[in-house]
């Protein structure tokens, strides 16, 4: 009979295996099935993909990587997906209406891609239970399909990071949420957009007039881990009844090339510079006869002009609301245009006024703190060389106009 252990049988087995060769047998079974059952276990990974060359890689993107080898799982899934080919997709953006969605690739694929793309790869694994495995695939999984849901992309509340956050924080029935709710964060969404884009100038201006006080506004840890940096760095901190959240962290891929930071944009200085550099060039006409003198007087009319329309337009009739607000439109307004010189002298005196009285007033609620708090340094940027439009344009409509308009008539 196959199993049965008679006195007999059980005491010849005894005699020639004595017991410590049972022991000895004993432990090398459990040695063997140990990384047998480790092999199986269920795994979780918060993965964090560095920054790349794209406008839409500046800011970094993550992945949870999922494993269970029972049901031959070894994915990633992530939310930054986006078809630049879809219909009306460049119309939407625009708008601010921003259809975005989830998916779910095999981890081996995915690496190979950041790796081709040079951007570095860091793995944590979670110490989640198999319930809290099971839950995470789930909400995974009901996020993603029927593929593709979309979902309305926000760069700073609902973007690939804050998907990752929010998810992990259900899993764990509010682990991140009670840590990084009660936290400060260190920084401003302005501040933490002005640090990714230094290496490039024109977009780092373009956001700094863009972004209106919003920006500028305390915000808490949770709402910091918009950064899939700073999730990855953050999730070290939290603990579950079971242990630490992260149980191990590691870079498996290391950039080969490093980001570097324009100095044309390195610091407030650099704004500065920039001010009265093209304060100089806007007075140019106070020196010299030539009509070429005036071509940057009325390349500066049309910037500050442009980028107003575009404030205004984006506040009023986009979705973009981090733009609403904007007090920058103290200086930067489409009234400028009433400077050109197509205008009747007495049309460009009333746009001359009333530049000055909104830039005067909103200068004044600015600095009186009746306002919501906004970051000023663009400013340092944008008021020379609005007092060096103010001067030129004064000097020509009103002082000595008959010097003043023999040397702009060249």
């Amino acid at each position: 009979m196959i199993g049965a252990c008679t006195p007999w049988k059980c005491d010849t087995l005894s005699k020639q295996f004595p017991a410590s060769s049972w022991l000895v047998g004993l432990l090398i079974l459990l040695s063997l099935g140990l990384p047998l059952a480790s092999a199986h276990a269920k795994k979780a990974h918060l993965v964090t993909y560095g920054s790349g060359g794209e406008v839409w890689e500046w800011f970094g993107h993550n992945a949870i990587w999922l494993q269970d080898p029972e049901q031959g799982l070894d994915h990633t899934f992530s939310f930054g997906y986006f078809d630049i080919e879809a219909s009306g997709f460049y119309g939407r953006f625009l708008a601010g209406e921003m259809r975005y969605f989830g998916s779910s690739v095999p981890v081996e694929r995915e690496f190979r891609f950041y790796r081709q793309l040079d951007r570095s790869i860091r793995v944590q694994e979670l110490n989640l239970t198999d319930e809290q495995f099971d839950q995470l695939e789930f909400l995974l999984t009901n996020a993603i399909y029927p593929y593709p849901r979309y979902y309305d992309y926000d760069y700073y509340w609902a973007n690939c990071s804050t998907w990752l956050r929010d998810l992990l924080n259900e899993t764990t029935d509010g682990a991140l949420s009670d840590v990084l709710q009660a936290n400060p964060a260190e920084q401003t969404f302005r501040q933490h957009t002005a640090a990714q884009t230094k290496h490039h100038p024109a977009a780092h201006l373009g956001l700094m007039v863009l972004l209106g006080p919003s920006a500028d506004q305390p915000i808490k840890q949770w709402d910091e881990a918009f950064l899939p940096a700073a999730l990855a760095n953050q999730v070290r901190e939290i603990v579950l009844p079971q242990g630490p959240l992260v149980v191990s962290d590691a870079i498996i891929y290391e950039a080969k090339s490093e980001r570097v930071d324009s100095v044309l944009v390195a610091g407030p200085g650099a704004f500065v510079a920039w001010g009265f550099l093209l304060a100089g060039l806007v007075l140019m006409p106070m020196l010299s006869r030539s009509r070429a003198a005036w071509i940057p007087t009325g390349m500066a009319i049309l910037a500050l002009s442009l980028a107003g329309i575009v404030i205004i337009g984006m506040s009023l009739f986009t979705a973009h609301e981090v733009v609403r607000g904007n007090q920058l439109l103290i200086v930067l307004h489409p009234l400028w245009l009433g400077l050109l010189p197509i205008w009747p002298v007495m049309w460009r005196r009333l746009a001359w006024g009333l530049s000055a009285l909104i830039f005067g007033l909103g200068s004044m609620l600015w600095f009186s703190g009746l306002w919501a708090a906004q970051d000023g340094r663009v400013l340092w940027l944008l008021v020379p060389l609005v007092l060096a439009l103010f001067w030129v344009n004064h000097r020509v409509l009103w002082s000595d106009q008959s010097g003043v308009r023999d040397r702009a008539d060249g």
